[in-house]
């Protein structure tokens, strides 16, 4: 009988360890996360910096993780689009929502976007001849991981057409020396840009000898970016082949003052060795230029974050080239652990580097900008987990605390091209 009772003695110790410590271990960071004081933030005045909620979360658990912002201005209003779901994950009822507004302040919802029995996120404008384009991403699995672009537009900002998928004009160079062109859909759009008004170019990733067994895989590590060309905003063609290591996505991209251009590219790990949950010492971001009108590239690696859900925007003539996306607090070795804290931030990028000029209010779950551009001042949209209580580390945002809101932030245009000018941007 003493030997049974040792027995269970054993038994009731070794699931203490292996189940009841990890679940008090968890619930501990949890409460620590959600108790401990918010993040506080100090400005230089000169930024003349601004912020409020655009899109609070509101109480409805089905649409209360509000995310995937962007932004545009087109025929005397803003615009603001965003994701509505239940959490960062998988929601296969979660919709895009489409706000206008005349002061960036006041918004009224005009248009929703669903796709049936499909998740939806990654919503990005362009205004195309006078016709205003939303391109999306549908994504098909629990851990998002979206493999083609859906595409819709309206003429006069009220009516919307019924969305459909982006098809797309890539070169296909076999071993065998065969070169053909094929019409195919499966590429991830980020935000089409011009530089004279006629001609339209945007990033796109994805595979180019994918088989229908990896048409819907959302593993991103090798993963390709192309440049594509079109003056119609629904008609693409390849120009060039970007990058084609490590696997990349999100590519902003943005064009200098001769024309060249510039884009910063998300990379999970620089190298074979793999990592995501607890990140990557190889993680970061490429910056590369174009050359030989965007038929070559140059790079340069950035290892001080990981440019997630970024905008790039020019100032002072396309002399300068700024941007607003994800800061994974750093610099660090472990590259977008889930465990850590993450913030929204202002870059100014360059084809060398980038220089981290300061956060905004956010943590948690955040990133995924706009920006406009208007009468000298700077708008950017982003959303984050509620502001001022808590500093919750990104898996706690996207898992448990999962009220987002949209945040729109004002800063002076001057006043941060002298706020970088002091932090050595030039």
């Amino acid at each position: 009988m003493i030997r049974y009772k040792k027995i269970l003695k054993y038994i009731a110790i070794l699931l203490f360890i292996i189940i009841i410590s990890p679940v008090a271990l968890i619930g501990g960071l949890l409460v620590y996360w959600d108790i401990r004081p918010g993040p506080s933030y100090t400005y230089d005045p000169i930024l003349d910096l601004e912020t409020w909620v655009a899109v609070p979360s509101g109480d409805d658990i089905n649409y209360q993780h509000k995310s995937n912002t962007d932004m545009t201005y087109s025929g005397g209003y803003f615009y603001l689009i965003n994701q509505e779901s239940k959490w960062h994950l998988e929601h296969k009822q979660g919709k895009l929502v489409i706000r206008r507004s005349l002061d960036a302040k006041h918004w009224e919802p005009i248009h929703k976007i669903q796709l049936p029995n499909t998740d939806v996120r990654d919503p990005k404008f362009a205004n195309i001849s006078g016709r205003l384009y939303v391109y999306f991403l549908p994504n098909y699995f629990f851990d998002p991981g979206p493999n083609t672009t859906y595409y819709t537009y309206t003429d006069d900002g009220v009516n919307w057409a019924p969305p459909k998928e982006m098809k797309v004009n890539v070169t296909f160079r076999y071993d065998n020396g065969t070169v053909q062109d094929k019409i195919v859909g499966g590429w991830n759009f980020w935000r089409p840009k011009t530089f004279d008004g006629t001609d339209w170019y945007v990033m796109a990733t994805g595979r180019k000898y994918q088989t229908s067994s990896t048409l819907h895989d959302y593993d991103v590590s090798n993963t390709i970016s192309v440049l594509l060309k079109s003056t119609d905003g629904e008609n693409w063609t390849e120009v060039s082949e970007v990058l084609t290591r490590w696997g990349n996505a999100e590519v902003c991209l943005e064009f200098l003052p001769d024309g060249k251009l510039l884009s910063t590219h998300r990379v999970g790990s620089m190298s074979t060795i793999e990592g995501y949950a607890f990140g990557n010492p190889h993680g970061g971001t490429i910056l590369a230029t174009s050359y030989n009108n965007y038929k070559n590239w140059s790079f340069m690696p950035d290892l001080q974050t990981r440019f997630d859900g970024a905008t790039l925007f020019p100032l002072d003539g396309r002399s300068r080239i700024f941007g607003v996306g994800r800061n994974h607090l750093g610099p660090r070795t472990d590259m977008g652990n889930h465990l850590t804290e993450k913030r929204t931030a202002f870059y100014e990028v360059r084809s060398d580097k980038m220089i981290h000029l300061f956060d905004l209010p956010s943590h948690g779950d955040t990133a995924y900008t706009g920006v406009v551009v208007r009468n000298g001042w700077i708008y950017a949209s982003y959303y984050t987990c509620p502001v001022g209580r808590g500093d919750f580390p990104w898996i706690m945002g996207i898992g448990f605390r999962t009220k987002t809101e949209i945040h729109i932030a004002k800063v002076n245009a001057t006043g941060l091209l002298t706020y970088a000018n002091k932090l050595g941007g030039l």
